[in-house]
């Protein structure tokens, strides 16, 4: 049977799934080709992101496919983040789309500190690759909206919410 037959005869399964690991002890014993399908809706507490980012959950589908010597997981997730508005420095939601993509080994004799391994109980931790993933994303700036107008370098106000104060002080010393 060819590789692409096995895939095509091959139920998936879609499973749910806690965040950190996946369980892949099905796939050890399969045929090479054979895939699991996984959805991923958690909340988040924590995955140690840059202090400006709270990210409060993630969702979307991956799928874990045997190979020879590898399984990869291959996804395209969301992550709700809370992030804060570079120009107004206000809290903001924002939705976050990635995709994931990592090879984990079966062998841990082939295991470097870099590599993905899968463990002793067929589990493999996508934890890590997530946070990686939604940190490589992040925007180089975050605005809450396009026209944000920011704050007030003089008195500090937010000029989304109201009028700055100084500019008419300012006006009526000259």
């Amino acid at each position: 049977m060819s590789l692409s037959h096995n895939c095509a005869t091959i139920a998936i399964v879609l499973r749910s799934l806690k965040m950190e690991k996946i369980g892949v002890k099905n796939l050890l014993v399969s045929e090479i080709g054979t895939r699991l399908d996984y959805e991923i809706n958690e909340k988040i507490k924590n995955l140690d992101l840059p202090e400006e980012v709270r990210a409060e959950k993630v969702s979307g589908k991956i799928v874990a496919s045997r190979l020879e010597e590898t399984i990869i997981v291959k996804g395209n997730l969301v992550a709700d983040l809370v992030l804060i508005c570079d120009r107004c420095l206000e809290n903001f939601k924002a939705h976050i789309p990635f995709h994931l993509e990592r090879e984990y080994n079966l062998n841990r004799a082939d295991f470097s500190e870099e590599s993905l391994y899968v463990d002793k109980r067929g589990d493999i931790d996508i934890e890590k690759p997530i946070r990686e993933e939604i940190i490589l994303t992040l925007p180089m700036q975050n605005f809450c909206k396009k026209n944000c107008k920011g704050i007030c370098q003089n008195c500090g106000v937010n000029l989304n919410k109201e009028k700055c104060k100084c500019k008419r002080s300012k006006r009526k010393k000259e």
